[in-house]
C-alpha cells in the first residue's frame, strides 16, 4: 500500500471561538423553545379532552344485556329439564346459585314450589303483560320492595308444552351476579337505570338518580345526548336504550351514564396560540443553529492557505479521502450494528431473533453474498435455529432442523475462524453452495466459552476479503456471542424464578403475569375465563411414606396427566406443594369449566405406580368465573381456593364453583377469629353468673360463671357462637383461665360480704383438660384468690371423657381428691353411658336443658329425665337440671326427686354486681313452700 494511501491531506482546526458558542447557543435556545412547544400542546391536548360519555354508556349497555341474556339462557336450561317437567322438580348447584337468588315453580291451585332459596309469588302482570308472555318467552321485571335505590330484577317465564296448564318460573336475579363491576367511575362517572315505565332499578348515587329525573331519556336505539346544570356544577350526560328484545312493561329500559363536565376547554385557544409561537421559534433558533454549523463545517474544510478544497477533478490526492470515508461508513455501520445486538440483548430477546437480527448486519457489514448462521437450540436436543440470507434478502425468517455430523465438525474450528474453499464438503453449508458461494469465511460463536454456532460469510469469488472486513466480521461475532450468552442467562434467570424444577410446570409468580394478562384480554374481547384451583388429596401421607424424592415422582406424573385434560392454550401452573392452578380462557359457560373438572378427577383418580407399589391420592377442586366472580388477579384466585376448601369440606374427591354466599360465611369466620384474638387484648369478655336453686330446701345453692363476648360492633356474643372457633383457633385455655379466675374472685368477695352460695360452678373444655396442666392451673387459681377447694366445681361435657386419652381423666381424679367437685354437663345428649358413671371422677350430673322443656307435653322427655334422676341417685349422685322456665317444670322435677334446678324461672344470668343484689333480696323475701 503507497504512502498516498496512508496519508489524508491535513485538516486545520483552528475555528473562531465565536462560531461555536453561537452555534452551541442556537442549539440551546431551540431546546428550551421545544420543551416550551411541547408542554404547552400537550396542556392544551389535556384541556381539551373530555371524557367520552357516549363510550361508557355503550360499555354499561353491552354488559348490563349480556348479563341479562345470559341469565335468561340459564333460565332456558332449567325450564328444559325433563326432571322438572315430569315430577315438579329439578337439581339445582352451584351453577345456578351464581346467577339467582330463587327460583320457584309456580302451578295453577299449587303451592309455590321453591326450587332455589325462598319461594316468590307470581307478580302481579295483568292480563295484558300476560298474554304477550308466550309458550318459551321470558319476561323482566323490576319489583321495589324497600326503601333505596335498588329492585329486586326479576325474570318470568312460561313453560311450554304442558298440558295447556300456564306454568311460570319466577327467577330472582342474583345481584352480586348482575352488578358487580358494572360501576365504572372513569372521571367520576355515574350511572341510573330505570326500567320501561320509568321506575329506578339501580342508581350508582344520589346524583344520578336526579340527573335521570332532569333529564329527558332515549326514546330510540340511537344514545341520546345532554347536558345537566345542577348548581355551580355541569354535567354531560348520555341515555341509551337496553333494547333486550324481551316483552317489557311498558316500553324498553333506559341506561343513563353522567360525567363532570370538563370546564378548562375553553382555556385551550389560548394556549393553542402559545404553542405556536413556541414552535415558530424553535423553527428559528434551528435555523440559526443550522447556519452556524454550516459555517464551522465551511471553516473546518479550508486548506492550509486558508481557501476552500476542490471539489472534484482528476486529482490523485482525493483518493484517500475516499478511502478514509469508505473506512469509516463501514466502521460506522459495525458500531451500529455492536449497539443494535446490544440493545437487543438488553430487550431479552429470543435467541431466534438475536440470530436474524445480527445475520441482517453482519450481511450489510461485511459485502458477503450469502450469509448462514446457525445456533444450537437450548430448548430441542439437537436441534439447530439457522438463516440462510443471500444479499438484498428483504426478510429473514429463522428456521429449525436437526443438527448433523457437519454441525459437530463446525463447532471444533479455532476460535478465530478459518477460510474454506469447498463448501460442499460440510452438509450443513449445502444452502450457502446452492446460493452461488464458492468459499466462505467460518467463524465459531461462544456462549460463557462454549461453541454454540457457527457463521459463515459465504462469497461467489474465491478470493479472500480484506483484513477490515474480516476484523469487522469477528467482531461481530464476538458481540453476538456475548449477547447469546445473556440472554442464555437471562432466559435460565426467568426458568428459575418463573417454572417449577420438580413439574416443569409454570409456578405462581408465571400464573400472576399470565393470568392478569388473560384477565385483561378476556376483558377486551368480553368473555368469560375460567380458573380451576386443584389440590391432591392425601398427598401428605404419600410424602411421609415415601419421602421427598419419590413423591416428586407423583407430582411429576400429577403434572403430566393435567396436561393431558387440558386444550394446548390452556395453562397449568404448580401452585406451591400439592396445589396447582389451571387457567381457561375462552370458555361459553360454567359446563366447560365442569367438563375439564370432571377430566381431571378421572385422570388422578387412576392409581399412580411408584417402584413395585401403586399410590391413590384423587384431588378436589375449586372452580371462580372471571368476570361473573372476580374482576382481578387475586380476588379470583381467592374465590377459586374457597371454593376448593368447600369442595374438601363436602368429602373431597369432587369439584365445587364458587358459592358468594359459603364465602361469606367463611369470612365471617375469619372476621370472628381476628375479633376473638383481639378481644382478649382489649378485655372484651365478661362473666355473667347465673342461680342454682336447692328444690327442696329453696335456698341458692350454687352460681354457674358463665362467658360473655361483649363485642364492639356486634353487641353481646353468645358463647354458642365463639367457644367452638376459640377451641379450633387454640384461644379456649386462655378464655377459660380469665373466667376461672374473676369467677373465684368475685365469689371470694361474696364469701366476705356473707351472701356467697355453697359452690362457684365454672366451665371447662376439654381442650384445655387435655392439652394444659389443668391442675396446676386450677391450684394456681385457688391460691390467688383465697378460695377452697370444696367451693369449686368444674363442668365437663361427656367428649371429655369419651374422646380424650386416661391421662385426662388422671387430671380430674387429681384435682377430685383435692376438694374440687366433678359434675358433668348436657348428660343426655352424648352417649350416655352408666359404666362411665361408676368408674369415672364424677360428683354431679347436670340434665341438659333440651330435656327439661319438653317434660310437660313430651312423655318420652319426662320418662328419660325420670331415669337419669333414678340412676344418679342409685349412685348417689346429685342431679341438676337446666332450663326451668316455669312454675309446672320445677314441681314435676321437685316431685321426682331433682335436687337443684337452674333457669330463668329465677334468673337470667346475670352481672356480678346485679348477681349481688339478687342474692340480698332472695334472703330477705319469704321462701315459698317447695
Amino acid at each position: 500500500m503507497s504512502a498516498d494511501t496512508l496519508l489524508a491531506p491535513p485538516v486545520d482546526v483552528l475555528v473562531p471561538l465565536a462560531e461555536p458558542q453561537r452555534w452551541w447557543l442556537a442549539s440551546g435556545l431551540a431546546l428550551l423553545a421545544a420543551l416550551l412547544a411541547a408542554w404547552l400542546v400537550s396542556d392544551w391536548w389535556r384541556a381539551s379532552s373530555a371524557p367520552d360519555v357516549a363510550r361508557l354508556a355503550q360499555d354499561q349497555r353491552t354488559e348490563l344485556v349480556n348479563r341479562l341474556r345470559l341469565a335468561d339462557r340459564v333460565l332456558r336450561s332449567i325450564a328444559a329439564d325433563p326432571a322438572l317437567r315430569s315430577t315438579g322438580n329439578t337439581r339445582l348447584g352451584n351453577t345456578e346459585k351464581r346467577y339467582f337468588e330463587s327460583i320457584t315453580l309456580l302451578v295453577p291451585k299449587q303451592a309455590p314450589v321453591g326450587l332455589l332459596g325462598t319461594a316468590l309469588p307470581l307478580p302481579d302482570l295483568g292480563p295484558t303483560l300476560l298474554s304477550r308472555l308466550s309458550d318459551g318467552e321470558s319476561l323482566l321485571l323490576a319489583n321495589r320492595t324497600g326503601a333505596g335505590n335498588v329492585a329486586r330484577t326479576i325474570l318470568v317465564r312460561r313453560l311450554a308444552g304442558l298440558d295447556d296448564v300456564r306454568t311460570y318460573l319466577v327467577a330472582e336475579l342474583a345481584s352480586p351476579y348482575l352488578w358487580q363491576g358494572d360501576q365504572p367511575n372513569p372521571n367520576d362517572a355515574a350511572w341510573c337505570l330505570h326500567d320501561g315505565s320509568g321506575n329506578a332499578v339501580r342508581c350508582s348515587s344520589g346524583r344520578a338518580s336526579e340527573a335521570y329525573a332532569a333529564m329527558a331519556p332515549a326514546t330510540t336505539a340511537q344514545p341520546k345526548a345532554q347536558r345537566w346544570h345542577h348548581g355551580t356544577e355541569t354535567w354531560d350526560g348520555v341515555s341509551v336504550n337496553l333494547d333486550l328484545n324481551t316483552p317489557g312493561t311498558d316500553g324498553p329500559w333506559t341506561l343513563l351514564v353522567i360525567t363532570p363536565a370538563n370546564n378548562t376547554v375553553t382555556g385551550g385557544t389560548p394556549r393553542l396560540v402559545a404553542a405556536l409561537g413556541a414552535l415558530a421559534a424553535l423553527l428559528a433558533a434551528t435555523g440559526l443553529a443550522v447556519t452556524a454549523r454550516r459555517r464551522i463545517v465551511l471553516q473546518r474544510d479550508r486548506d492550509n492557505t486558508g481557501q476552500p478544497r476542490p471539489s472534484g477533478g482528476p486529482n490523485r490526492a482525493r483518493l484517500p479521502t475516499q478511502h478514509m470515508a469508505h473506512m469509516l461508513e463501514r466502521q460506522k455501520q459495525v458500531i451500529h450494528a455492536m449497539a443494535e445486538i446490544d440493545r437487543a440483548s438488553l430487550s431479552r430477546l429470543h435467541a431466534d431473533q438475536l440470530v436474524a437480527l445480527a445475520a441482517g448486519h453482519l450481511l450489510q457489514c461485511t459485502g458477503c453474498d450469502v450469509l448462514l448462521l446457525a445456533v444450537l437450540d437450548r430448548d430441542i436436543e439437537s436441534s439447530i435455529s439457522m438463516v440462510v440470507v443471500p444479499k438484498g434478502a428483504q426478510q429473514i425468517d429463522p428456521q429449525h432442523r436437526q443438527a448433523g455430523p457437519s454441525m459437530n465438525k463446525l463447532l471444533a474450528l479455532p476460535p478465530d475462524g478459518t477460510w474454506t474453499h469447498r463448501i460442499d464438503e460440510f452438509e450443513l453449508l449445502a444452502p450457502q453452495a446452492l446460493g452461488g458461494a464458492r468459499s466462505a469465511l467460518l467463524l465459531p460463536l461462544y456462549e460463557d466459552g462454549n461453541p454454540v454456532g457457527i457463521i459463515s460469510l459465504g462469497f461467489a469469488q474465491a478470493n479472500e476479503i480484506g483484513s477490515d472486513e474480516s476484523s469487522n466480521a469477528r467482531a461481530l461475532a464476538g458481540r453476538l456471542g456475548a449477547a447469546l450468552t445473556s440472554a442464555a442467562r437471562a432466559q435460565a434467570l426467568y426458568n428459575y424464578t418463573h417454572f417449577d424444577a420438580t413439574t416443569s410446570l409454570p409456578n405462581r409468580q408465571f400464573l400472576k403475569e399470565h393470568l392478569a394478562q388473560q384477565i385483561r384480554q378476556t376483558r377486551r374481547d368480553r368473555g368469560r375465563l375460567a380458573l380451576l384451583f386443584v389440590d391432591l388429596d392425601g398427598f401428605k401421607k404419600i410424602n411421609a411414606a415415601l419421602g421427598h424424592n419419590r413423591a416428586d415422582l407423583v407430582l411429576a406424573e400429577a403434572a403430566s396427566r393435567m396436561r393431558a385434560c387440558v386444550r394446548e392454550e390452556d395453562v397449568v401452573t404448580r401452585f406451591g406443594g400439592d396445589e396447582f392452578v389451571i387457567v381457561l380462557p375462552r370458555i361459553t359457560e360454567g359446563v366447560d369449566a365442569r367438563r375439564v373438572a370432571d377430566k381431571l378427577l378421572q385422570a388422578l383418580a387412576r392409581p399412580f405406580p411408584v417402584g413395585a407399589d401403586e399410590h391413590h391420592i384423587g384431588c378436589s377442586i375449586g372452580v371462580s368465573i372471571f368476570p361473573d366472580d372476580a374482576q382481578s388477579v387475586d380476588r379470583i384466585l381467592r374465590n377459586a381456593d374457597a371454593a376448593m376448601f368447600s369442595a374438601k369440606e363436602a368429602g373431597r374427591g369432587r369439584y365445587m364453583f364458587f358459592d358468594a354466599a359459603v364465602h361469606r360465611a367463611a369470612t365471617d369466620q375469619t372476621d370472628m377469629e381476628r375479633d376473638l384474638r383481639r378481644a382478649l387484648a382489649n378485655n372484651e369478655f365478661t362473666v355473667a353468673y347465673q342461680p342454682q336453686v336447692d328444690l327442696v330446701s329453696w335456698h341458692i345453692d350454687g352460681v354457674e360463671a358463665l362467658v360473655r363476648w361483649r363485642h364492639p360492633s356486634r353487641g353481646m356474643v353468645p358463647p354458642g357462637e365463639f367457644i367452638a372457633l376459640a377451641e379450633r383457633c387454640g384461644l379456649i385455655a386462655q378464655i377459660g383461665e380469665f373466667v376461672m379466675r374473676t369467677a373465684c374472685q368475685q365469689f371470694s368477695t361474696w364469701q366476705l360480704e356473707k351472701i356467697a352460695p355453697q359452690r362457684l360452678s365454672v366451665n371447662v373444655s376439654g381442650l384445655e383438660v387435655a392439652r394444659t396442666d389443668i391442675v396446676a392451673r386450677v391450684e394456681d387459681v385457688l391460691r390467688a384468690t383465697g378460695l377452697r377447694p370444696l367451693h369449686l366445681e368444674l363442668e365437663l361435657t361427656e367428649g371429655v371423657f369419651l374422646d380424650h386419652t386416661q391421662a385426662s381423666i388422671d387430671k380430674l381424679t387429681t384435682l377430685r381428691e383435692r376438694g374440687v367437685r366433678i359434675a358433668i354437663d348436657d348428660f343426655g345428649t352424648g352417649y350416655s353411658s352408666l359404666s362411665y358413671l361408676q368408674r369415672l371422677p364424677i360428683d354431679v350430673i347436670k340434665i341438659d336443658q333440651s330435656f327439661v322443656r319438653q317434660i310437660e307435653h313430651n312423655d318420652d322427655s319426662g320418662a328419660i329425665v325420670k331415669a337419669i334422676l333414678d340412676v344418679a341417685h342409685s349412685l348417689g349422685k346429685p342431679v341438676v337440671a337446666e332450663g326451668i322456665e316455669t312454675e309446672q317444670q320445677r314441681a314435676l322435677l321437685a316431685t321426682w326427686g331433682c335436687d337443684v334446678g337452674q333457669g330463668y324461672l329465677w334468673s337470667r344470668p346475670l352481672p356480678a354486681a346485679e348477681f349481688g343484689d339478687f342474692c340480698r333480696a332472695w334472703r330477705v323475701a319469704a321462701q315459698p313452700n317447695a
